[in-house]
């Protein structure tokens, strides 16, 4: 029984695969824009986690499969900063 249990659980852990989003942000200056726009991300729906790397002007999104890249940008255009999902 355990073993019929354990392979449910892992059989659920890989239908819940996550996806890795790629975002170009445009219009961060500073600590505080990258910490915005973070806060921003984490409010969507499906995001787990998120890397805002502001030299270059990106931001890497780790989320479910239900979540969607738009959301994302959308809530980045919400806090005052441009955003496109990158290609």
């Amino acid at each position: 029984m355990k073993k019929v249990l354990l392979s449910l659980v892992a059989l659920a852990a890989f239908s819940q695969a996550d996806q890795l989003v790629k975002l170009n942000v445009s219009g961060m200056t500073c600590p505080a824009c990258v910490k915005n726009v973070k806060e921003s991300l984490g409010g969507v729906k499906g995001v787990k986690e998120s890397s805002v790397y502001l030299k270059d002007g990106r931001a890497e999104v780790k989320a479910d499969d239900s979540a969607k890249p738009e959301a994302m940008c959308d809530a980045i255009k919400q806090a005052g900063y441009g955003c496109k999902v990158a290609k």
